[in-house]
């Protein structure tokens, strides 16, 4: 057998664990030096309740207003989902909107629920949408609600979608949206679809309710792991817009996140000191090997718990990157901006030609001249045919009936 290394534990010392070192002690809060500090984020930054509120808030101000992309009056769709983050969203909007001063919000929140919890019996989900609506109500705005399942099955009949009362709904909704993606598709392929449906729900409810901008309850670790997690599946030349501040791909309507800075600790403070409860159900089994989404989430989180600059790291690389305004071609599926066309072939249409000589079954009984013809025959069928789509968009398109 291999002797290397066997020494190395010949020294009683060297088989002593290391000792974790003791969490630092804040006698004040960091920024108003006379509090006690209630909270750390970031195992360095100690807070008083006072102070991290309005800390809290300020951030969230701040980013939103520093676009100036809103404006008076104008009419705003916010997703409400389940979790923290959503219950935050909500109080933070009550709470501007409740102002005397001229810090006052001036836009006006259209609250929309999405039924999508299909993982749930019929009860579950019942008393899901029971529960969403009373909080929704809590908070003085309206309720309103969609079934996912509905509109991929049928969105173009968007009159009789939309409700303002808890709906009636099916045991068949998960078959439904399986009609709509492909049961033999992977559940990373399947993930990218739900999220372009989902994108496309929000613009087209934007829409219905007459508002210019959408706001989603995203957060750092979900947008840093949504980056990565397009850069693998080939959707690089819009991550800009898919894991940015403001996603201006639609004409009409913008997709802003405003938790974006947020991680899920000072939101879960935020709520916990103003007594929020968040919606909350059973959660489905998960694997996070399933897919590369699944993945790319449980890699960002576990490497932001031993360093935590790593997704404002991350953050910060998307913030950098920029879409190509000059093309003034976009894919069919997911709206983006595509490559402009030139005589020579894209790398992914040069690998998918290589693929083709190499993999192909040939009819040798016929001209070299044309075998070759049939190749050709055969990738512009699968390629140039697709020129519409992106690369990443192009790879599901098979998979997904969603118009």
């Amino acid at each position: 057998m291999c002797s290397i290394g066997d020494d190395i534990y010949d020294h009683e010392e060297e088989k002593t664990i290391p000792v974790t070192k003791s969490l630092k002690l804040f006698d004040l809060c960091n920024k108003c030096r006379s509090e006690k500090p209630r909270l750390v984020l970031r195992t360095k930054d100690a807070y008083c309740n006072n102070c991290f509120l309005s800390s809290t808030v300020h951030k969230f101000k701040a980013y939103l207003g520093k676009s100036h992309l809103i404006q008076k009056n104008d009419r705003v769709l916010v997703w409400h989902q389940i979790g923290h983050p959503s219950t935050s969203l909500l109080h933070f909007l009550r709470s501007g909107l409740d102002l005397s001063s001229s810090k006052k919000l001036q836009f006006v929140p259209i609250i929309l629920f999405i039924d999508d919890q299909y993982h749930l019996n019929l009860n579950e989900r019942l008393n899901l949408l029971q529960k969403a609506k009373q909080e929704i109500l809590s908070f003085g705005f309206q309720f309103n609600t969609v079934s996912f399942a509905d509109y991929a099955t049928n969105p173009k009949n968007l009159n009789k979608l939309f409700f303002i009362d808890i709906p009636q709904i099916s045991e068949l909704d998960k078959q439904k949206l399986e009609d709509v993606i492909n049961k033999k598709t992977s559940k990373t392929h399947a993930n990218d679809i739900k999220v372009l449906i989902r994108r496309q729900l929000l613009t087209d409810a934007a829409k219905y309710y007459q508002c210019k901008f959408v706001f989603t309850p995203e957060i750092s670790v979900e947008v840093a792991s949504s980056l990565l997690s397009n850069m693998s599946l080939g959707r690089g030349p819009h991550v800009a817009i898919d894991a940015g501040f403001c996603d201006d791909r639609d004409v009409d309507v913008k997709i802003i996140r405003p938790l974006r800075q947020f991680d899920m600790k000072e939101l879960a403070f935020y709520n916990k000191i103003n007594n929020l409860e968040p919606l909350s159900v059973r959660q489905k089994s998960l694997n996070p090997y399933s897919s590369v989404q699944d993945l790319m989430k449980k890699f960002v989180t576990d490497l932001q718990i031993n360093y935590p600059a790593t997704v404002n790291t991350i953050l910060r690389i998307g913030d950098k990157l920029s879409v190509d305004r000059d093309c003034e071609r976009f894919c069919s599926l997911c709206k983006g901006q595509l490559s402009v066309i030139n005589d020579q072939l894209t790398s992914h249409q040069s690998t998918t030609f290589s693929h083709l000589v190499s993999t192909e079954k040939h009819d040798y009984t016929i001209s070299r001249q044309d075998r070759y013809q049939n190749i050709f025959n055969v990738f512009d069928e699968r390629v140039v045919d697709k020129e519409n789509l992106c690369y990443a968009c192009s790879n599901i398109s098979d998979n997904v009936k969603f118009n």
